[in-house]
């Protein structure tokens, strides 16, 4: 009877472990093509009880025949059964063939209300195939070490992992193209870990205060700008806010160590700054972040 006893025991927890072990960090798309993940993300406001997922993934092309990605048809689900509501996503496969032999990547971010979230993963080939984000070390960040400031240099946001930073304090304007465009405004991705990380980039944005240019003749540099007087009947030119274009690019995923110095510029169309008072800050840039639910604006002067 001890020995029935015992049996059973052993098979409980045989049973016991089996069932808490971590799933398997890849599955088979085809035959020939895999997907693994890399890195995953969770970011966690507080300040608005919403959780945004980062991920990473490689597909590998294991056989003889060029892959084509558009084929890949991937979403996120929770647990593989539905779908479900999001406030705010993105997903990205930036190579169209994959060669034998060779692996891209594909990056995204899913964004939720709250943190009701049991298990999600990316669900392939109509829920054929599912890889949970559990099945990786899932890191985590928060909204608490994102910085609040209104200088032209400081950090941003800083973590065992990741330490973003932002640089507009070398910036300068020039005018070129019928455009003020606004330059040397930098933001800095470092990687303090042994691993490739996926990264909650940060969006810009900027306004200038200024004057519109349309119909007002041509002008080849900022400096013969400041020559004109555009002031009517001896008052002060009207005023505007406008919109910038914005140029850079996107960091998905920093390598291992690896530290990255984004430059950013700002376009402004036919539009420049009123210099008639150079006391003024017209450039108003804003660094953007709807996982973090920030936004730190800092302002730029005239020369």
């Amino acid at each position: 009877m001890k020995k029935i006893i015992s049996l059973i025991c052993i098979c409980v927890l045989s049973l016991s472990l089996f069932g808490c072990s971590k799933p398997e960090n890849h599955v088979d798309l085809t035959s020939n093509v895999s997907c693994k993940l890399l890195d995953v993300l969770t970011v966690t406001n507080e300040t608005d009880n919403s959780t945004y997922y980062y991920y990473l993934a490689s597909i590998k092309n294991k056989g003889k025949k060029p892959f084509n990605t558009q084929e890949l048809y991937y979403t996120v689900t929770d647990n593989n059964e539905k779908d479900i509501s999001v406030i705010d996503k993105y997903q990205s496969t930036p190579t169209y063939a994959i060669s034998k032999g060779q692996s891209t990547y594909i990056y995204g971010y899913i964004g939720f209300p709250n943190n009701d979230q049991k298990n999600l993963g990316l669900s392939f080939n109509k829920k054929k195939q599912f890889l949970p984000f559990k099945a990786f070390n899932i890191r985590k960040a928060s909204d608490k070490n994102v910085k609040d400031s209104k200088a032209e240099k400081y950090v941003f946001f800083e973590d065992d992992a990741l330490k973003i930073s932002v640089d507009g304090s070398k910036a300068k304007y020039v005018y070129e193209n019928n455009e003020t465009v606004l330059k040397n405004v930098k933001i800095r991705y470092e990687n303090k870990t042994e691993s490739r990380i996926t990264v909650p980039y940060i969006t810009p944005s900027a306004t200038l205060e200024g004057i519109d240019l349309s119909g007002k003749g041509e002008f080849s540099s900022m400096e013969d700008i400041q020559k004109k007087d555009f002031s009517t009947n001896g008052m002060a030119p009207k005023t505007q806010s406008f919109k910038a274009k914005v140029t850079g690019y996107m960091l998905y995923f920093l390598d291992s160590k690896q530290t990255i110095n984004a430059e950013i510029e700002f376009h402004f169309e036919n539009a420049a700054p009123d210099f008639t008072d150079k006391s003024t800050k017209p450039f108003v840039v804003n660094m953007n972040s709807k996982a973090f639910g920030k936004s730190n604006t800092f302002k730029i002067g005239l020369e």
